[in-house]
Parts: C-alpha cells; structure tokens; sequence
C-alpha cells in the first residue's frame, strides 16, 4: 500500500487473467464505482476521479478496464443492459398490437432512461465518440429491438419489412440525438417529446413503406 492508502500498481498482478482469479468481482466493483462518480459529478467526471473513488491511482483502474476507451465500453454496456431490461419490459407490459402504441412505448421507454439517469447518458454522448465502438454496440443493440417492432408494424399492414433493421438503427440515432439535445436543454415536457418523435417515426415510415 502506497502512500495516503492508494494502491499501487506494483500491488496489482500484470496478467489480467490472474486479476480476474484473485479477485472476480473487482472489476464489478470499479465500474460501480465509476457510475457513482459520473453520475455525483456529472458527464465531465475525470478518470482520476473514478480511480480515486476506489483508493486506486488511474493506471491500476485501466489495469482491469485495458485502457481509457475499455473503461467507457464498460460504462456504456452497463447502460445498454439497463435500457434494453426497461425497454424490452416496456413492450412486453404492452398489449396492445397496434403499431403506433408500440412503437410509442419502445421511445417512451428510451426518453424516461435519458431523463432518469441524465449524467450517465451525458457522459455517453460527451465521453464516447458517436461513431466509436461503445456507442455504435449500444445502438446495434437497441436497434434490434425496435426492429422487431418496425417488422410487426409493417407486417400488419401487409407491407414489405425488409428495411425494418435500417429503419431501427435510424430511429435510434434520431432518439439518441433529439434526447441528448432536450437533455441538456429540455423546451418542453417529455410527453411533448414523445409525441413530436413518436409523430416522425410512425407516420413517417408506414408512410415511406406503403409508396
């Protein structure tokens, strides 16, 4: 143990898998501790600040993250796991076929998580780069669900469902975008939100689907 009780790196095993042996749930406890940083000090929350919560130095916290980039791929699965428990929950609590409905309770469900946990989402936006691969695995994942979702809409209508997957991935980057902007900026309730998205994405592609 160093000095003022931080660990150094010398203390931390150079293989990561003898890491993961002496210690499984490390790695569980420093990205909790993470969250907790992000989300007391906002989206500009620092690397030192999160190694810091955990008495650690910053070198010792990549030690189990691989690097700066692997510490924010963590961060934004944690996140995607969370949205697609609330998002597919959403759907399954929804009854009602109608596809305007579901497409409404897949954004619905997608807005309530930017508003519940706004830090988080901001750090996402602030600290992934959009086209990066943190961000892009959140998307994919998110996407092939509200897929299913375009698929049953069109589907209903007798219309061919082929670009449903490019549709979903284009929604999901409208969402991402308008939400991150009314997050920081919010000019009018989420239901307003919802309603303006909701709008676009279902008169918008059964419109596009039917030509």
């Amino acid at each position: 143990m160093g000095e003022h009780g931080v660990v150094q790196l010398s203390e931390v095993p150079a293989e990561s898998g003898r890491v993961s042996r002496r210690r499984p749930g490390r790695r569980e406890e420093l990205l909790a501790a993470a969250l907790d940083v992000i989300r007391r000090e906002g989206p500009g929350a620092s690397m030192e600040e999160m190694a810091a919560e955990s008495g650690i130095t910053k070198p010792v916290l990549y030690r189990y993250f691989g690097d700066r980039d692997g510490l924010i791929a963590a961060v934004a699965e944690r996140f995607s796991a969370d949205l697609m428990a609330q998002l597919e929950g959403r759907l399954a609590g929804t009854s009602s076929e109608d596809p305007q409905v579901r497409i409404r309770a897949a954004i619905e469900s997608y807005v309530v998580f930017i508003e519940e946990d706004p830090a988080l989402y901001g750090f996402l936006t602030q600290q992934a780069p959009l086209g990066g691969p943190a961000l892009v695995a959140v998307f994919d994942r998110v996407a092939g669900s509200i897929s299913q979702v375009i698929r049953g809409a069109l589907e209903i209508r007798g219309l061919d469902p082929r670009p449903s997957s490019t549709w979903a991935h284009g929604v999901v980057g409208m969402v991402h975008l308008a939400g991150a902007r009314w997050a920081r900026d919010p000019d009018g309730p989420r239901a307003q939100l919802v309603d303006d998205l909701v709008a676009l994405v279902a008169h918008g592609l059964i419109g596009a689907a039917a030509q």
